[in-house]
């Protein structure tokens, strides 16, 4: 027990999404964790600051604001261990919405494996949009690939974790060469797995996504994460943790995953627009791998 006696410190970084913060604090207010415990909110440099007194005292938990410069959400998760009282730190985001059990099935999963980082199931809560829905299938696709072993995971993302705060702040937490969303949390896991630190995922912790895409937000999402995806497998290389050829055979998988979940749709539009919103993905990813390959070449 540390001296403050809060057991976990939920840490949810926002930027420009009051509406979707507001949601995220609403479920969080119902979790059923019966042990002191607290949120940190780090605003990071939204416009319109987001204040504890826009929420109703009635749907808010034990809370506390941060704001800082905008530098990007992984130096905003950052920020908020490092204000953290908790033992544990949980880590959420500001369009996800915790069900009231997630933070107790997280902390007894994390108190079962001492020193492990754990995380738990996301689902989308937008399943009538399709490119949503098409992100969603894929992070699926990922955890069904790489966490074949949930007890030996090799891959969470950050949206759903829980760890202790030493250990986070003992390896470095995320790092902050990642500006936007996009690699900082596959990097995460890297450096844990290279520490020979347990990865858990604990399917029973459960967060709705609801993070809304159009096809440009889409395209702009996956091209961002192909971006970083570069940076990751750079940064892999030289500290010598892994090639590409791991990645690699989640892709040579793809078609056989994809066609196994698809089978047994009763729209066959509805599958036809899963696999081109797919192919899109592919093609947004490896334009922003690409990008930033060259980007690289240029800073050399």
């Amino acid at each position: 027990m540390n001296g403050s006696g809060i057991i976990v410190t939920v840490v949810v970084p926002t930027y420009r999404r009051p509406q979707q913060l507001r949601r995220c604090l609403e479920a969080l207010a119902t979790q059923t964790f019966p042990e002191p415990w607290e949120v940190v909110v780090v605003d990071d440099g939204s416009p319109q600051p987001f204040t504890a007194a826009d929420l109703p005292a009635a749907d808010r938990p034990a809370l506390r604001v941060i704001r800082q410069e905008n530098a990007g959400p992984a130096a905003a998760r950052n920020r908020g261990v490092r204000e953290a009282r908790g033992e544990f730190v949980a880590f959420t985001d500001d369009d996800c919405r915790p069900e009231p059990g997630w933070l107790g099935t997280l902390v007894d999963a994390v108190r079962q494996r001492p020193g492990a980082l754990v995380g738990g199931t996301t689902f989308n809560g937008l399943t009538d949009e399709l490119f949503a829905s098409t992100s969603q299938l894929i992070v699926d696709l990922v955890y069904e690939h790489f966490n074949a072993r949930p007890d030996d995971a090799y891959f969470l993302a950050s949206n759903n974790i829980i760890c202790t705060r030493v250990r986070f702040l003992s390896m470095g937490g995320f790092d902050e060469g990642y500006p936007r969303a996009g690699g900082e949390d596959r990097d995460l896991c890297d450096r844990w797995r290279r520490l020979q630190w347990p990865i858990v995922w604990e399917q029973a912790a459960h967060v709705e996504h609801r993070h809304s895409q159009s096809l440009r937000t889409f395209l702009d999402l996956h091209f961002r994460y192909g971006r970083g995806a570069h940076r990751y497998q750079s940064v892999r290389r030289k500290r010598k943790s892994g090639t590409m050829r791991e990645d690699l055979s989640f892709h040579t998988t793809l078609p056989r995953r994809v066609a196994r979940r698809l089978i047994g749709r009763r729209s066959l539009a509805s599958g036809i627009g899963t696999v081109a919103a797919l192919m899109a993905w592919q093609l947004a990813n490896a334009a922003g791998f690409a990008v930033e390959a060259i980007a690289g070449r240029a800073r050399v």
